[in-house]
């Protein structure tokens, strides 16, 4: 099975620009034959209070065992970690920052390594109708008994679409700092047909120092996701390996992992995805996903207060 072919020859499209980026049939699949997950772990957690509406499954690189949560629209700018039991570690407060939509967050590297940075994405967008978006980065804070006060500054950037505001709830980072964005939604071309999951790249320059804080998010690429083609299929969340050479990007109902260039952080088009269904893990609203330490399994959260964490190992791409 050939990824340029099903996709209607998506690498030729993208030569033609965001113009040429027009849908295929979403009927037609370049993922294998679907399978369901291998193993499944269920984890009781005993989360912050606070921690109600968590949207993400950021698993720590420096510090192996601790994990990243934030609640999206309606709640404080904070940062909790927990571990991989689900017990309550920290809680951090960013500020200066405000929470319109934080629905995304990944992690990354810092201008100077070798640290390592979390990325906060205020990037949600139900309506459609925010001109701009926020990023915030921070150096990835240490969880002690002490943080549950301390406060984490960002920097921030503020990214712009071409055309039309998305809706995003999914990012990663690419290896040089570059946030890269992908679509929840339906959307539509010109001629009313369905499009795949756009990319969108904020480049790394738009953090240095000195930098117009307005940065355009660039339309690079597509994953062969359509939304809204069959139920629960919206983006929700997405994970870059440590590696960088497999993307995990979750809907309501499934999980496709990408092969990835890890130096261009771009998916590698000439590699199905591997698809896994996950609608029978009954999630109230699974959103979150996160790569296991041993580069194999991935963690899934779901907002509620006490929520499962799940554990699952699913088919990878070859």
């Amino acid at each position: 099975m050939n990824w340029k072919t099903i996709t209607c020859g998506l690498r030729p499209l993208l030569a033609l620009g965001a113009a040429g980026m027009t849908a295929c049939d979403p009927a037609a699949s370049s993922a294998g034959a679907a399978g369901t997950p291998t193993s499944v772990l269920r984890i009781r957690p005993s989360l912050h209070s606070r921690l109600v509406e968590n949207s993400i499954a950021v698993t720590s690189v420096s510090r192996p065992g601790v994990v990243f949560g934030l609640n999206d629209s309606g709640h404080r700018p904070e940062l909790f970690a927990f571990d991989s039991t689900g017990r309550h570690l920290a809680m951090w407060r960013v500020a200066p920052a405000s929470n319109v939509d934080w629905e995304a967050a990944a992690v990354g590297p810092c201008a100077v390594p070798p640290a390592s940075c979390l990325y906060l994405g205020d990037v949600g967008d139900n309506d459609g109708r925010r001109d701009q978006v926020t990023i915030y980065r921070v150096t990835e804070p240490v969880p002690t008994p002490g943080a549950q006060s301390a406060q984490l500054r960002p920097e921030r950037i503020r990214a712009v679409y071409p055309g039309h505001p998305h809706d995003v709830e999914a990012m990663y980072v690419g290896p040089d700092g570059s946030v890269f964005l992908l679509t929840k939604r339906r959307l539509l071309d010109a001629a009313r047909r369905p499009r795949p999951t756009l990319i969108f790249r904020v480049p790394a320059s738009a953090w240095d120092s000195g930098a117009p804080k307005q940065a355009r998010a660039e339309l690079v690429d597509s994953l062969p996701i359509y939304p809204g083609s069959a139920p629960g299929r919206q983006v929700t969340d997405a994970a870059l390996s440590r590696d960088g050479r497999r993307l995990a990007v979750r809907t309501y109902r499934e999980i496709y992992v990408f092969a990835m260039n890890p130096a261009t952080a771009r998916p590698s088009h000439d590699v199905p995805p591997a698809l896994c269904m996950i609608g029978g893990l009954r999630e109230r609203q699974g959103e979150g996903i996160g790569w296991w330490w041993d580069g194999r399994r991935l963690l899934l959260t779901s907002e509620g207060p006490r929520e499962d964490l799940i554990v699952v190992e699913c088919p990878l791409p070859d």
